[in-house]
């Protein structure tokens, strides 16, 4: 089976090819938008480009494409944000929004990102990166300037979708100063797992089109109808919310445990992501 990534990123694939000149929208807002239309959390669904002479092999686009898209972002009213590069701590950052001009001014301690809305509409928002990008050109190989658009849509929360950026939902992030015991590292497992049936609730709960295991900090494959464990991997983003490779690898050991003591899985009729949640908590219940 293919992974479900390789099959939802053909959806990504196919509007991040369009040019963001032959199909950039006039400034269209059906209503008022200000800075206070920012507050809350958003993720950025979909690239667009105008870049030229694509290919299926286009690896320098793609390596762009997947460090930008999934990104999700929580603007506070304060002007502060956090930020969600799939590390095991979100970055911080400040955000300034002119409601004149539209422009967005996102900073952190290392880059300054400016964008401006250009259409918004059912909280699905429409940015211009202000700041081209300079990659090679997939055919000559010469230095190519490029234009970016981004998609972002508004992540609500509820009863049944948590708000990712929880700070309850995010303990397990929090590297411990010493080795755990076998309880703690297992209760800091779970709720990871519990966070990615969460993660994944937004996907649905949102109508995300596209999800990438990249952006996730757990070693799970996720296929078309289907889940499991990846190899384990030292020294990467998942092992570093443990104290280190070895608790790490205490922890990848009960996720083999769980998942062999699961029985069956859930069935939903083709819908995958449906599937996940449920799955997922399956394996955190079998832990």
């Amino acid at each position: 089976m293919r992974l479900t990534y390789i099959l939802l990123l053909g959806i990504t694939a196919i509007v991040a090819c369009q040019s963001p000149e032959g199909n950039k929208p006039k400034l269209n807002f059906n209503r008022p938008f200000i800075k206070d239309s920012l507050t809350g959390n958003w993720i950025i669904s979909s690239v667009i480009s105008d870049r030229k002479d694509k290919t299926a092999n286009d690896t320098n686009w793609f390596r762009l494409e997947t460090k930008i898209a999934l990104t999700a972002y929580s603007f506070q009213p304060n002007g502060t944000m956090l930020i969600d590069y799939a590390t095991p701590e979100f970055t911080t950052a400040s955000w300034q929004f002119n409601n004149k001009s539209k422009q967005l001014t996102i900073q952190d301690k290392d880059t300054t990102v400016s964008l401006t809305v250009i259409k918004y509409q059912n909280d699905v928002l429409t940015f211009e990166n202000n700041n081209s990008v300079i990659i090679p050109n997939v055919t000559t190989g010469e230095k190519e300037t490029i234009h970016l658009q981004y998609i972002a849509q508004r992540l609500k929360s509820n009863d049944t979708i948590p708000n990712l950026f929880d700070p309850a939902q995010n303990k397990w992030r929090q590297k411990p100063a010493q080795a755990e015991d076998d309880a703690a590292i297992k209760n800091r497992l779970k709720e990871s797992i519990h966070y990615y049936a969460g993660y994944f609730a937004n996907v649905k709960g949102n109508k995300i089109p596209v999800f990438n295991p990249e952006k996730m900090l757990c070693p799970i494959k996720f296929y078309n109808g289907g889940i499991g464990r990846k190899r384990f991997k030292e020294n990467d983003n998942w092992t570093a919310v443990f104290f280190d490779n070895k608790d790490a690898k205490k922890a990848h050991d009960m996720l083999g445990n769980a998942f062999d003591n699961i029985k069956g899985y859930p069935d939903k009729g083709g819908d995958y992501v449906a599937e996940y949640i449920i799955a997922l908590k399956m394996v955190a219940d079998n832990l």
